[in-house]
């Protein structure tokens, strides 16, 4: 008859928590050495992170410049060619100024280019791109001028949208809308006239 050796006797149990030990100690080590892998990858990452973050900022400043390089040239562009010619249609202005601004009560109204002849004035809006939200933007304009212009309260006041790019269904519902519309053709402005 042989003898079974019991599987909970002391010394079994002693030889598994040893070797349970033993591998809770390689895994204490994996660990940490995983740990320091991390920790080395997280700091390599988070400086890439900060790097990019950096040429970020500085192209987003550099293109911010840029637009508002194009935008003071697109800008310089119409307004010079208005005083040249400061026309409208078949309203002709006598005054032209630029960069009109006035607050009230909070209240901010910003007019690019600004035409006056005594009896009429025109609110141009310049774009170097047009979209669609210029539409809101002439219209804030116009409703807001009376308020904050009440020295012209008894003029007629027309809205124009200027763009040297200005997509031609933009054009068409600028008419539709009543704006006049100047567009860039070459070293010149073409001015469209609403029906």
């Amino acid at each position: 008859m042989t003898t079974q050796q019991n599987p909970y006797s002391p010394e079994i149990l002693f030889k598994m928590f040893a070797e349970l030990r033993e591998q809770q100690e390689k895994t204490d080590e994996q660990m940490k050495e995983t740990d320091r892998f991390l920790s080395a990858r997280f700091a390599e990452t988070d400086e890439q992170i900060k790097e990019t973050d950096k040429i970020v900022k500085e192209l987003t400043k550099n293109i911010q410049g840029v637009n508002k390089s194009i935008g003071e040239d697109t800008e310089t562009f119409f307004y010079t060619s208005l005083q040249r010619k400061p026309v409208l249609g078949d309203i002709k202005f006598d005054f032209v100024d630029r960069n009109v601004s006035r607050t009230k009560d909070l209240e901010e109204l910003q007019i690019d280019v600004f035409l006056e002849n005594g009896k009429s004035v025109g609110l141009v809006e310049v774009k170097n791109k047009v979209t669609k939200k210029v539409f809101k933007q002439i219209e804030s304009q116009i409703e807001k001028f009376p308020r904050l212009h009440p020295a012209f309260k008894n003029y007629k006041v027309y809205g124009a949208i200027a763009g040297k790019v200005f997509p031609k269904h933009l054009q068409q519902e600028a008419l539709q809308k009543g704006y006049f519309v100047l567009v860039q053709q070459g070293d010149h402005v073409e001015v469209m006239s609403p029906a």
